[in-house]
């Protein structure tokens, strides 16, 4: 039997929880049902040398040369152009994409030469479209609209997400289902072993007494403003008054546009000391690992790598409760404590009721661990995504 050729894409290899997933993917994929090949319109971003040898990677930014003429959708019709011309070049069977600037090119291309189409809408549209779509955002969302409903399946990360998606592109209900992010915990496992080379952090250790002096806090993301760090710092510098006998660390790990904003907003509130930004880390699971808290102030979410990776080692959580993702991975709260987003008061509350009640702490760490490993393996999710890839191929 042949194997089933699958073209992967996605923008870049960027440290984001889509480019993370993606290559979690490829590396868990079946070699012998499927021929996997990875399509980026930028060849770019720390993630492409984790990329499994045996994926062929191609680029738009290296097979296509710029014509240095602007006009208004040309670029967009070079890269669906493009990228189905791809198609025909490896004999691809099917197309799975991330992202719903993705979706514009790769279901575009895929429908133009003929293939079947699998889509992945990785946050709630309803609040996550606006603030990344850049321009002709009505016309966007109209061409998403008709794409997605011709697409052969359509995923979403969370319940929330497909619900959204649903009212927000108007994709038929039949057309749609959640295919939750799945965890490699034996990648993060292994990453875990590089210890932070930062000495400012130190060691750190999971565990709270009630006489624990130091807190390190650690959460991770592009710095922007939908992550919501900036209420984050401010919690800390609430927290620094509220328990003068302890020290607090955060390390935010992450680039983005919004670093020189975060650095004058922790210059400002005088916590250059306790705050640092230490950009995307290789070995983000080492941070996590040696941290006492993981938070996620995130205002819009999907379904946050971050959280599940940071559950998944055992490390006990704090999330925003935004409109998808964290409270289905936190079973309501039961797995970590959830908070309104946006406030950086109840951000300081729940951190200092996780440093107060060490006990539930730990027993809520354990459960999450425990969670993550029965409910969100990467092993299961490529096992499902390998069934929905197998049936719209056959189906085709």
């Amino acid at each position: 039997m042949s194997r089933i050729r699958v073209v992967f894409s996605i923008g870049a290899m960027h440290g984001g929880g889509s480019e993370r997933q993606l290559v979690s993917l490829l590396r868990n994929l079946d070699r012998d049902r499927f021929e996997p090949f990875l399509y980026l319109v930028y060849r770019s971003g720390p993630l492409l040398e984790l990329i499994p040898d045996d994926v062929p990677v191609a680029s738009f930014d290296e097979r296509v040369s710029s014509s240095g003429l602007y006009l208004p959708g040309l670029m967009h019709r070079r890269r669906v152009s493009d990228l189905a011309q791809y198609f025909k070049e490896v004999r691809a069977d099917v197309s799975y994409d991330r992202t719903f600037l993705m979706t514009l090119i790769s279901a575009a291309a895929a429908q133009r030469v003929g293939i079947p189409n699998v889509s992945t809408i990785v946050t709630d549209p309803e609040t996550g479209f606006a603030p990344v779509a850049g321009r002709f955002q009505w016309f966007k969302r109209r061409i998403l609209h008709r794409l997605y409903n011709k697409s052969s399946r359509v995923l979403a990360v969370s319940d929330g997400a497909r619900e959204s998606a649903i009212r927000f592109y108007g994709i038929r209900p039949e057309k749609i289902q959640t295919l939750t992010n799945g965890v490699d915990v034996e990648l993060l496992r292994e990453q875990a072993l590089i210890p932070p080379s930062d000495s400012w952090w130190g060691g750190g250790n999971q565990s709270f007494t009630d006489d624990t002096a130091v807190v390190r806090l650690v959460t991770a993301g592009r710095l922007n403003e939908q992550k919501g760090f900036h209420y984050l710092i401010h919690a800390l510098a609430a927290l620094k008054k509220q328990h003068p006998d302890r020290r607090f660390y955060l390390a935010i790990l992450g680039e983005g546009s919004w670093r020189s904003r975060l650095q004058d907003l922790i210059h400002s509130l005088e916590l250059t000391e306790n705050v640092r930004l230490p950009g995307f880390c290789k070995n983000a699971a080492a941070w996590y690992s040696s941290a006492n808290v993981f938070v996620l102030p995130s205002l819009i979410e999907g379904m946050p790598n971050v959280l599940l990776e940071a559950m998944a080692l055992g490390v006990p959580v704090i999330s925003a409760d935004c409109p998808s993702g964290p409270r289905q991975i936190l079973a309501g709260g039961q797995l970590g404590i959830l908070v309104p987003p946006g406030s950086s008061a109840a951000l300081a509350s729940a951190i200092s009721e996780v440093i107060r009640k060490t006990e539930d702490t730990k027993l809520r760490a354990d459960k999450a661990r425990q969670a993550i490993e029965q409910h969100y393996s990467i092993a299961a999710a490529c096992r499902q995504l390998q069934g929905i890839l197998i049936k719209v191929t056959d189906r085709h």
